[in-house]
């Protein structure tokens, strides 16, 4: 148990913070890219 705690620690403490601000700005993006493919709503009226 101590092994895999100290092994934890060890893999989270070589995380790079750039890695991690580029994570965010390609979900960003991705998000943006899907929303602005997404199909517009039609204000809930319709024709009979």
């Amino acid at each position: 148990m101590k092994n895999t705690l100290n092994l934890a620690i060890l893999s989270l403490s070589k995380i790079n913070p750039q890695h991690i601000q580029l994570f965010f700005i390609v979900l960003a993006l991705t998000m943006f890219v899907l929303g602005a493919g997404a199909p517009d709503d039609g204000g809930g009226i319709t024709k009979r």
